[in-house]
């Protein structure tokens, strides 16, 4: 198949799935993955969706936008599983958990086993219903704002009311994370909640796979300093791994 032929196809999968993985198009394009993923370098420098580790993404309509919550889902989910794992080993011992919204936060609220007792506060509907089940679990969420997608809830009523709970250990859902800019989200009218639930927590962590580290979106949240940690991948480069040492922020490898 020819490179234009390749390319158009993968387009078209992209947009009719909203997202897509390397390994899938490998399949259905009998081609390496490096060949992919020089296809997908091709595309993004030309526009035409959004790389991300592990696949693609339709690139979002406006500018500075977050993809859709389905279509980040899948993608990354070894990574997102490992910062999950990493997270419910800090939770141990805690009594009230504050879990954020996102695909990461999702994955970290599915790492929490049935034996567990204890408060959960979250601003997802998503997390709140996966966590229902669990008998020793009192979820808390908030009145609010809510957003279409992810199912975040936010503004000035959500706002108050957490303002009133000290978690002991937080996990706060990133858009990117970055040693110059900080934390730094997607949604504005959610970063006053993550800002809350850091200063509120007697820790707080960042969740974020490696593919968001070195990257900045719309608005700052906090510095990194303020954070106990951020919680990450392998995969992340040394590189990184360096400019976060430099700047004595403790970067938690799961």
């Amino acid at each position: 198949m020819l490179a234009a032929s390749r390319r158009s196809r993968i387009l078209e999968i992209v947009r009719d799935q909203e997202s897509v993985q390397t390994e899938e198009l490998v399949d259905v394009l009998g081609v390496s993955v490096e060949t992919v993923r020089r296809d997908l370098e091709h595309l993004e420098r030309a526009g035409s969706l959004l790389r991300v580790r592990g696949g693609a993404l339709k690139t979002p309509a406006t500018p500075g936008t977050e993809p859709p919550f389905d279509a980040r889902v899948t993608l990354a989910s070894k990574e997102k599983e490992q910062v999950a794992k990493a997270a419910a080993r800090l939770m141990e011992s805690t009594r009230t958990v504050f879990i954020d919204i996102g695909t990461t936060a999702a994955a970290v609220a599915r790492s929490i086993g049935p034996e567990f007792t204890g408060t959960v506060v979250t601003p997802s509907v998503r997390i709140a219903e996966m966590l229902a089940g669990i008998s020793g679990a009192t979820v808390l969420l908030p009145g609010g704002q809510l957003r279409p997608g992810d199912l975040a809830i936010s503004g000035p009523t959500a706002r108050q009311f957490l303002a009133d709970i000290y978690p002991d250990v937080a996990f706060i859902g990133t858009g990117g994370v970055d040693v110059d800019a900080g934390l730094t989200d997607f949604e504005l009218v959610e970063v006053e909640i993550k800002r809350v639930m850091i200063a509120n927590s007697r820790r707080s962590y960042a969740l974020a796979d490696s593919s968001k580290l070195g990257s900045r979106a719309p608005y700052r949240v906090c510095d990194l300093t303020e954070l106990d940690g951020v919680i990450s991948d392998r995969q992340v480069s040394q590189r990184l791994r360096n400019a976060f040492s430099d700047r004595d922020i403790n970067l938690v490898i799961a």
